[in-house]
């Protein structure tokens, strides 16, 4: 079970970081501001962890919630609603990942709860530097926790072995 773990948790986080990274560059090449986003790497490199790990900083529902509002209100910005399914996808396809790499229901869910755990402790790390309010940083932690177990239960669910 060890190996599927790690297996689980190195292939999801890639899934995880590369979707991530998809996904902002079609919003900010949509958008129009990808020369921003790029010059925005260059003068503080600390906010490629923001890319690479921000959907795991916002709840399962509030990214629900804000997709389903900006279209129901009408015609949606799309970069924005690119991003926000981006928010969802990524978490989910790395979860399926490590559903199907894990080996059993242990190194499944485990592995994407140490992806998406690993995540939510850089975003902290980074909160820690850049803002240093407490209350940021629990935030982020208690989201990564629930997103951890959200897709976990996908991963489960994507599992090799029988559920029973």
């Amino acid at each position: 079970m060890k190996i599927g773990l790690g297996k689980a948790l190195g292939f999801s986080l890639l899934a995880f970081i590369g979707l991530n990274f998809l996904f902002i560059i079609i919003a900010e090449t949509i958008s129009g501001d990808l020369n921003l986003l790029f010059g925005a790497i260059s003068s503080e490199p600390l906010i490629i962890i923001n890319i690479f790990f921000g959907p795991i900083s916002v709840m399962p529902g509030t990214n629900i919630t804000d997709i389903s509002t900006s279209i129901s209100l009408g015609m949606p910005d799309v970069a924005d609603l690119i991003q926000s399914i981006g928010f969802i996808v990524s978490p989910f396809v790395a979860a399926l990942v490590a559903g199907r790499t894990g080996g059993g229901k242990g190194g499944s869910f485990g592995g994407w709860m140490l992806t998406a755990l690993i995540g939510a402790s850089a975003l902290a790390v980074l909160a820690y530097i850049q803002l240093d309010p407490i209350v940021d940083i629990i935030g982020i932690m208690l989201s990564g926790a629930v997103s951890g177990v959200f897709f976990g239960c996908f991963a489960l669910l994507f599992c090799r072995q029988e559920m029973y």
